[in-house]
Parts: structure tokens; sequence; C-alpha cells
């Protein structure tokens, strides 16, 4: 090497650890950052920090009976509320959540911002009219709805080799349907959607006949025709009308009834009971609302309605996300939180990508599930594992509290790692003659061996945690797993007492 070389080395090194060394000076405080802002303390020493919380959120994960949300959820529930630039939405799971949530929220002299989706509310919130309305098109509507669609074919155990194939046809009706309805009226709703494809002709000759130019399809189709058109709308009004009138009619029937069977389905549970009313209608209560400081309570349990409470719950959650996806947030902008118990009856494929990207935008997740084999059932098959995998190393922070099952032991072990232990070992030797037993003089020998085994051991998770309940003092234990930054104990993890008892003050 140069001597000229060795001098640029020399001065770079300088230039890379020294300076910045002095440039830090003594008694001048470092800006505060407002993600650094304290929302809980694990102990006297580890902080939770909004930044924490921001960096994906926190997914919580303990059997059921283990008290996960009766100890960190409202902990962590009461950190997030307590905060004034918070804003949210909560997935109702049980029926007794709202009186829950309502105490919660009056205690941190909020009630005012809890908004109740019931109902028995006023509430309401066209979720397709809303989407055009934010300046989405038809393939964001058609989106909508196929992924509503995917959060209720999660208790669907029925599907084939073949599903992807009938997805995708569904999907296609969708479009060229909502393409037409859009240009013909300037908005969509799910029951114009159901009567524009119930109205379809069946054969090439229906068309020619004056009942089908009638029915509300020809209406639609005849009104988008006339409407002027950008050279865009223009061509895809072609497509649309093509499918309409020339490729749907000419179906065979036992492919038309398999995509109609599907997309019938869904629209049904969008346009019956209440289901209609509430998200078909009018609007006045949007995601937008929860950007200013709003929390949306979706109070219609699956456990109670069924669909129609998935159906609205997944709606309202993608919707949110898209909202939340689509500003640019400021430091000091309303954060927005989307809290789902019983997560795994409202997962879906979006989250997985709303969850790499949220951070950004002020968003994140709090989700509590009982599981990981509730993740692989809710998203099935090897696809669905893997959307699985991918979707939970995205939260930050997780929690376990007592599991049920070896799966979620051993994925929560593997998280936190291995470490190189020692073990000894002795051995006794065959003893020679009965004067050497008789005075312990017996051979024995040492031994000792290294290598790498789980920190924790999974039965720890499955047996060794307390569950609440008055016969453990109302106090559960949890492991806190945080990626990319060590506790202070210089792990990963830490272990966490909760109370169940209520705060006081």
């Amino acid at each position: 090497m140069s001597t000229e070389s060795m001098k640029t080395m020399i001065e770079s090194a300088i230039a890379r650890w020294f300076f910045p060394m002095i440039s830090v000076r003594p008694g001048v405080p470092k800006p505060f950052d407002p993600l650094d802002m304290t929302l809980l303390n694990w102990n006297d020493m580890d902080r939770f920090t909004k930044r924490h919380l921001l960096n994906g959120g926190v997914c919580v994960t303990g059997r059921a009976g283990s008290g996960k949300t009766s100890s960190s959820g409202r902990l962590i529930g009461n950190a997030i509320i307590g905060h004034d630039l918070s804003g949210g939405l909560i997935l109702g799971a049980k029926p007794e959540d709202l009186g829950n949530w309502k105490s919660m929220f009056a205690s941190a002299g909020r009630s005012h911002d809890l908004l109740v989706f019931a109902p028995d509310s006023p509430l309401r919130f066209n979720f397709l009219g809303y989407v055009l309305e934010s300046g989405g098109h038809t393939r964001d509507v058609t989106r909508c709805i196929t992924m509503i669609a995917e959060t209720l074919r999660s208790s669907d155990t029925s599907g084939g080799e073949n599903a992807d194939f009938w997805e995708r046809e569904q999907e296609r009706m969708i479009y060229n349907a909502v393409e037409i309805i859009k240009q013909a009226k300037g908005t969509v709703s799910a029951p114009d959607i159901q009567r524009f494809i119930t109205s379809a002709p069946q054969c090439p000759a229906e068309i020619m006949t004056e009942a089908w130019r009638a029915e509300f399809c020809n209406q639609c189709m005849a009104t988008a025709f006339n409407v002027e058109k950008s050279a865009v709308e223009a061509h895809d009004f072609q497509l649309a009308s093509d499918y309409w009138l020339s490729e749907f009619p000419i179906m065979s029937e036992k492919t038309r009834s398999s995509i109609l069977t599907g997309v019938m389905g869904l629209l049904h549970v969008f346009n019956v009971g209440v289901v209609r009313e509430l998200v078909s209608t009018t609007t006045n209560v949007t995601p937008d609302d929860m950007l200013s400081g709003k929390w949306v309570f979706v109070d219609m349990a699956p456990a109670e309605w069924g669909d129609m409470g998935t159906l609205v719950a997944a709606g309202w959650k993608y919707l949110t996300q898209r909202r939340v996806l689509r500003r640019h947030a400021q430091p000091d902008d309303f954060i927005n939180v989307i809290w789902a118990d019983e997560y795994h009856q409202f997962v879906n494929s979006f989250d997985s990508y709303y969850i790499a990207q949220c951070r950004s935008h002020l968003g994140c997740m709090v989700v509590l599930s009982q599981s990981l084999s509730s993740y692989y059932a809710a998203l099935k098959g090897d696809a669905g594992k893997n959307l699985a995998d991918a979707l939970l190393p995205n939260f930050g922070t997780k929690i376990f509290h007592a599991l049920g099952d070896l799966k979620s032991a051993e994925w929560a072990s593997g998280l936190i790692g291995k470490n190189l232990q020692t073990f000894f070992g002795v051995t006794t030797g065959p003893v020679e003659n009965i004067w050497e037993e008789m005075n312990g003089r017996g051979k024995v020998t040492m031994s000792t061996t290294e290598h790498y085994e789980s920190e924790l051991q999974p039965a720890v998770l499955l047996n060794g945690l307390r569950t609440g309940g008055h016969v453990n003092g109302l106090i559960c234990d949890g492991i806190v797993i945080r990626s990319g930054e060590p506790f202070s104990n210089g792990a990963n993890w830490l272990e966490v007492t909760f109370s169940q008892k209520d705060p006081v003050g």
C-alpha cells in the first residue's frame, strides 16, 4: 500500500470515529422526538413507546383463558386511548366487548371520541360509495368486494384445485358490472350490482326482446352508452359491454351458474337485513373521522351476527387500511390503530401488505389471537400458510401468554432463539471389589458438553405461566418479545407480570 493511500485511510478513520464524538457537546439536550413518548412501562427499566407501537403494532397470543384480553390487552388499550393523538378502529369480537371499551374510554376522559357502529346506532357507512368518493376506480371497488369475500371465505371449508379460477371469474363479473353502473349512475351500491347481474341476458336471443330492454341491466347500459366519456372510459365501457352482451349470454350453463353462485352468495350478505341498511345506503361516518381522533367501535361480533358481522368488520378494516395508506402523515398527526381481538376471524391477505407499509403513515394494528394454528386455519392452504408466515414477523412487539399447543410454543421459543449452554455429566464405573465399595472408592467420571439450546423452552410457555383469576391473585404472566432492539437485560425478550385488577384513578 502506498504512503498516500495509508494517509487517506487514516484520515477516513478519524472522520468516522473522532468527529462524531466531539460534535456531541456535553450539556446540550438531544431534541425530543414525539415517537419516543412513553405509552407504558413493562418494568422499572423498559418502556413501550409510540415508536414501538408504530413498528407494525402488537401481536398478543394466548390460549382461551390465558388472560390476554383482560391483562396485557387492557393495559395496552388503556395506554393507547390515554394518548390524546390517537384514533382508530375496534372490531368487536364478543358481545361484552363494548361495555369494556366504554369503561376504558370513560376512564381516559374520551367517551365523546367513541363512535359505536351497530344496527341500533344512527351511524351509516356506504362502503362502495366511499371508495368512489375517495377517488377510487372500478378496480378499487371490485377489490373492496373481493377482500370482504376473502374474509368471509375464511370460515368456509370448501374449495378445491380450481378455486382460484372461480374466484378470478367472480371478480371479473363484479368488475364488469361495477364499470357499467358507475358510468351510468356516477356511484355504485351493492343492491345495484345485484340487480344488474340478475337482470343480465341469459342467452343471445333474450337481448332482442322488449322484456329484457325494460330490465335494469339494459337501462344502465343504455344510460352509460349515452354518457360523455373520456377515451379510457369509452374503452372500459366497450370491454364491459362485450362481456355482458357477447360473452356472458353464450357461457355454458354450468360455468355461468358456478360463477353466479359465488357472486350472489356474497352480494346476498351485502343486501339483506341490517347489513344493507348499514353499509349500502347513506354515509355519516367514515375512516376519515379516525384521522381526527375519533374511534369507531364495530359492535357486530361474528359470534353473535355470523357472516353479517364478519362482512361489516371486514369492510371497515379494509377501507380504514386503504385510507391510512393514502395519507401523508406528519409527526403531530393522530396515529391510527386497528384493534382486533379474536383476530383470526378478521384476517385476510391484505393485512400483510398493510403492516409492512403503515409505519410511515402513522398506522398500526394490535391483534389478539389464540394460536399460530388459528392463522393457518383462517388463511387456508400452502398459500395461506405463507401469508401468515409473512404477516406475523411484521409485528414489532409480540406478547405470549400461556399457550395451548406445541406449535405455538415452538414458534415463540424460536423467536427468542438459542444460546450456548454447558451441561455437566457424572458417570460411575464398575466396582472392582467389595472393599472399594464399602469405602466409597467407586470410579466417578465428570464430563462437560456444550451445545446450543433454546433460551426459553417451549414447556415454559405451555405450563409455566400464570393465567390470572383469583387463584393466581389476578396476575397473568407474559413473555414480551421485541424485534430489533434489546431490553435492559440485553435480550430480545422479557418476562412481564400483568394485572387483571381495575386500574386505580
